[in-house]
């Protein structure tokens, strides 16, 4: 296990060596075997060679990473932070765009890049990320032809409506008392954890009992812009949290929702540390603006 303040560290240290582009220092960062995924839906990919290829190419173009926020999870290994990364288009964007992920353009070449994502790292007892996964959807990925005016794709599948819609969703029935009308959003065997390596919990009846705890009025939430994953199966969210019974506390957190494919929660994980927990009364923190930041020269 790590304390959270050091794997806090790690993942602060991560996004300045992606914006460094020191290649070596984030392989440094990372187990021999460390298994990664990005984007998340992508495939996993394992081991420093995999790893040395992957940030090659990120570096290629020059990124930028602005961080929202980072939390850590209760469980001794955990450690999020919700990320806007802004790069020149290329070598990505031609690939991105191969793919499918991105629309070809049409004319003139996008010079800029800007992808938002949530960046989940498992840091082992040695220190070392184990396990990084990127979450990251076809929605999050806009382009600019002067990094200022970015746009996003013309259209969204239903599927990603749903899961960009149900983070709000779920907040509006929770805050206005609609027990039933919460507990209806997940599957009957849903996995509850918040915090993950606190609360544990399964299936309806213990999930209605603890939504009846936190609703009517009890929790009041400022939600960020969510980020899904090219699976379709992920939405993850910021939040930052008031919570009134059974004190009056203030909770940052970064919330990981797995949907099935009949669009019902499967699998929430809260990550919030004892770090990001504050007590008494305290102000909630909007969302920014998508910020734009400055490439390196």
């Amino acid at each position: 296990m790590t304390g959270e303040r050091a794997r806090k560290r790690t993942a602060r240290e991560h996004s300045r060596l992606v914006t460094a582009g020191d290649v070596d220092g984030l392989l440094a960062l990372y187990a021999p075997d460390a298994v990664f995924e990005d984007p998340v839906g992508s495939g996993a990919r394992q081991g420093h060679e995999a790893l040395r290829a992957h940030f090659t190419a990120t570096a290629a173009g020059g990124p930028a990473e602005t961080v929202e926020d980072t939390v850590a999870g209760q469980d001794g290994c955990h450690v999020l932070s919700r990320i806007t990364s802004v790069s020149g288009y290329r070598p990505l964007g031609p690939r991105y765009a191969a793919r499918g992920w991105l629309a070809p353009p049409h004319g003139a070449e996008p010079a800029f890049l800007r992808r938002h994502y949530a960046l989940q790292l498992r840091v082992g007892p040695s220190g070392l990320i184990e396990d990084m996964r990127a979450y990251w959807g076809r929605p999050d990925l806009e382009v600019s032809a002067d990094g200022t005016d970015f746009t996003g794709p013309a259209r969204l599948t239903p599927r990603e409506e749903a899961l960009r819609r149900l983070p709000e969703t779920y907040l509006a029935r929770l805050t206005g008392g609609d027990v039933e009308g919460t507990v209806a959003l997940f599957a009957e065997d849903i996995v509850f954890e918040d915090p993950v390596g606190g609360i544990l919990l399964r299936g309806k009846d213990a999930l209605r009992e603890h939504v009846f705890r936190g609703s009517a009025g009890k929790v009041h939430e400022v939600l960020g812009r969510p980020v899904s994953s090219m699976d379709g199966r992920f939405v993850v969210i910021r939040g930052d949290a008031r919570v009134r019974v059974p004190a009056d506390m203030r909770m940052r957190m970064i919330t990981v929702c797995e949907i099935d494919d009949a669009g019902f929660g499967v699998h929430i994980r809260g990550y919030w540390g004892l770090g990001d927990l504050t007590m008494g009364p305290a102000p909630l923190t909007p969302e920014p603006s998508s910020p734009a930041p400055e490439r390196p020269a």
